[in-house]
């Protein structure tokens, strides 16, 4: 498969691009238009939270918290089960 690289701001240059897909969720009665990154050698899927929101998600807080690495080492994270 063949990801488009692109930048979110037109003020990027291109060393700032990265592959992206346009993603359509949906939970329910619910749909989001999305743009997702492209990681190829994840071994997790991260859902921003604001869009778990628009999806009608909710998170139990007495859940796991999961520690990540990388650029996400200082978010937290809370594991959500998707199905498709």
């Amino acid at each position: 498969m063949r990801f488009k690289y692109s930048t979110t701001s037109p003020s990027q240059n291109e060393f700032d691009s990265l592959p992206r897909v346009p993603l359509l969720l949906r939970q329910r009665d619910r749909v989001v238009e999305t743009i997702g990154l492209v990681d190829s050698g994840a071994t997790i899927n991260v859902l921003p939270y604001e869009i778990g929101l628009q999806l009608g998600s909710i998170w139990d807080e007495r859940k796991a918290i999961l520690r990540l690495t990388g650029n996400l080492g200082n978010q937290q994270a809370i594991p959500r089960a998707i199905s498709f």
